[in-house]
């Protein structure tokens, strides 16, 4: 296991403070003048590309089974300031491209160590689902949400061993 930089308490509290500022930026008030172009482009992104690692750790690095091996990397991902994302489902890293929408540039090392991170598995995502749904899907495609909740977090490829 890699020792992280912080102790379980201060992990504990940096959880509570970036679910905080989540909070803060889901209910900001982008009328304000000025505020709109600056919201849609940076702060909304971020927030919407964390709905995964949201949803799949609460927000707690912890819970990642890359954690042990890429501690740092995870803890970016669930900070609401840092222009990491991460997929679960797909085992993707990137950073956003700030165009509206969900796209990234995909990361194939860690950024903080060097190490080559495990290869995404997107295409395994949508073979594994076009063989549960019995169509081919795309990454819009609103049958992907009759999937069980397993293939929203890492559970499907670590049942799998991927």
């Amino acid at each position: 296991m890699t020792e992280f930089w912080l102790t379980e308490e201060q992990m504990d509290q940096e959880i509570e403070t970036n679910w905080l500022a989540c909070q803060r930026f889901d209910r900001f008030d982008r009328s304000d003048a000025g505020w709109e172009e600056i919201w849609e482009g940076l702060y909304a992104i971020l927030i919407k590309q964390m709905e995964e690692v949201r949803e799949a750790f609460d927000l707690d690095p912890r819970k990642s089974s890359l954690f042990d091996t890429y501690p740092d990397l995870l803890w970016a991902t669930c900070h609401p300031q840092k222009p990491i994302v991460y997929s679960p489902a797909f085992r993707e890293f990137g950073m956003p491209v700030f165009d509206g929408g969900p796209a990234m540039i995909t990361m194939d090392f860690d950024p903080w160590t060097g190490k080559a991170l495990p290869p995404p598995l997107r295409d395994t995502y949508f073979e594994e689902a076009e063989k549960l749904l019995g169509h081919e899907v795309g990454i819009f495609d609103d049958a992907l949400d009759t999937l069980p909740d397993v293939f929203r977090s890492e559970a499907w490829w670590l049942q799998k061993g991927l």
